[in-house]
Order: C-alpha cells, then structure tokens, then sequence
C-alpha cells in the first residue's frame, strides 16, 4: 500500500511526528504502540520510518521499541541529566533542558533529509505546543489503549489537517503545524 505523504507539501527537511493513538486516545496497548497498529497504519508508519534521515525519541521509546536496524542517528530526549545504556551505537541521548525548537534547529545543522519524531504522548505534544513539529502523522486504531493518554483534541488543535482519510476502520491524518500554515 502506497499512502500520500503529506499531499501536495514540499519541503528541504521537515521535522515530521508520526504516531498512532487508540479511539479513546492511548498511545500503547500492553506497553506498546504495536497493539494498536492496523495494516493501513502500519504501512503508512513503515513507509516514512524507512524515508528518515534522523530520529527523534523519548526514554521509553529508545527502552521499549525496536531501533536495532537503523542507519541514520537517533536522537534520545530526556529531561534527567543521568547518562542512559544506550543499545544502538547510532543513539545518542540529548539532555533537553532548553527551547525545543533551538535544540532541533542544532540536531538539523548535522542532518540532511527529514527527522522523524516516533516519541509518546508527552515529548510529542511538548514538541507539538513548541511549534517544533511542522509535519503531524496520526493514525486514530479502532482499537482502546490502556497506557500513555493524550488528548486527540488538544493535539489537533496545534494543526491545520490538509488529509484525513478512513482504511479498514483507521483514521489517517495529516496536518501541518498552524504557526506555519500560512508561510507554506
């Protein structure tokens, strides 16, 4: 399955967020984002997991998710100065302690092509409310979760959608950072 990327929107880098949510907002499902994939989800995920240039992922994410095949740099946020085991020679854990957007801006200087933001709930909608995230991917499962809640509303109110489209009993969105939808 070949699915639209970001329609009709070009950029040099973008820093694109890509997630999926339960109906009834939850970020995993038995400690993990995989229970809520669906084959329209999944598809969309592994296309713009293979297109990343760099990663940007929370402490849970870097612990619970698979990075083990990554080629590109995978940058791991934390808010604690205490130094990480990391399990991938390409992770490198940065201390965010600053404004998010410069912190991006110094990681895209050392990057060509897009960064993928695959972090849960709370590192995603602090980058979001940042204005850090120019590019939203979400997948809205017909499935509950039972962990790692967000607002499905309040992240969207962050973003103009420019594609929402049902597969299979998946909602696929795609919308573009407000504060920038008028420059592009």
């Amino acid at each position: 399955m070949n699915l639209p990327l970001c329609g009709d929107i070009l950029y040099e880098m973008t820093v694109i967020a890509s997630i999926v949510l339960g109906s009834n907002g939850a970020a995993s499902l038995r400690g993990s984002s995989q229970g809520l994939s669906t084959p329209s989800d999944r598809a969309r995920f592994l296309q713009r997991h293979r297109s990343a240039a760099a990663f940007i992922i929370g402490k849970k994410s870097a612990a619970i998710e698979s990075y083990q095949k990554s080629q590109v740099p995978i940058y791991v946020f934390t808010r604690s100065s205490e130094k990480l085991d990391l399990s991938h020679p390409l992770m490198a854990q940065i201390f965010v302690h600053e404004n998010l957007v410069e912190v991006i801006n110094q990681i895209s200087a050392d990057v060509t092509g897009d960064i993928v933001v695959e972090a849960g709930p709370s590192l995603l909608l602090a980058l979001a409310e940042a204005g850090a995230i120019e590019i939203l991917e979400l997948s809205i499962s017909p499935f509950e979760g039972d962990g790692d809640f967000i607002s499905i509303e309040k992240l969207l109110t962050l973003f103009e959608i420019v594609s929402d489209i049902e597969i299979d009993g998946t909602r696929l969105l795609q919308g573009r950072d407000k504060s920038n939808a008028t420059n592009g």
